[in-house]
């Protein structure tokens, strides 16, 4: 009786083996997804040479009253001033250098991440484009004192011309291929300080 017991005993182990390693064998839940969509670098900021070739441009040039500077401080970028609405103003901005190798790391992507530290205030991000009058543009609000990833899909880029009002000879699709410049923005009556600090922008093929 014990010996029956006994081979029963051991072909239920046997089963039981067989199984594990027929589990073990078969694909894992990783092996079957598709891999997570990778991050190419287009601006690193979190380098004070990087910061010192960018510019600013305010209302000034067109009879306004609005400052700013940039700076590098906080791990990043830091553009800060004070948008005036006198005499029509209201904008301020900071300008990357122009850059054709932007596009080769762009190409292809579906989505472009700002990292900042914000006010609370909306910022606009402006993609130039090599050889074109046209630029695209998007605006993300941020949250203030809260270091965030900001997420601007592609296909959110608006065409516009020189003032910012919406160019009609522009493509509506932007072809990130051929960006070679970036710019930041606070406008929209945002008058008062403000500040925001930004590391840098990736791609999101």
């Amino acid at each position: 009786m014990r010996r029956g017991l006994a081979g029963v005993a051991i072909a239920c182990l046997a089963v039981t083996v067989a199984s594990c390693g027929a589990a073990t064998s078969s694909p894992s839940v990783a092996e079957t997804t598709t891999a997570a969509p990778s991050d190419v670098v287009l601006t690193d900021l979190d380098d004070a040479d990087a910061v010192t070739a960018w510019t600013t441009i305010n209302d000034p040039v067109m009879g306004g009253k609005s400052t700013s500077q940039v700076a590098f401080g906080g791990g990043g970028l830091t553009f800060s001033g004070n948008v005036s609405l006198e005499n029509g103003g209201g904008f301020a901005s900071a300008r990357g250098p122009l850059d054709p190798n932007l596009g080769r790391r762009a190409a292809g992507a579906t989505a472009l991440h700002v990292h900042a530290l914000g006010d609370g205030k909306t910022y606009l991000l402006k993609l130039g484009v090599a050889g074109q009058s046209w630029s695209y543009v998007q605006r993300f609000p941020t949250v203030a004192s809260v270091r965030q990833t900001y997420d601007l899909p592609l296909d959110g880029f608006e065409p516009v011309g020189m003032r910012l009002t919406p160019d009609p000879d522009a493509p509506r699709t932007l072809d990130p291929s051929l960006v070679d410049q970036l710019l930041l923005y606070i406008l929209d009556e945002q008058q008062g300080p403000f500040e925001i600090t930004v590391s840098g922008v990736d791609a999101t093929r």
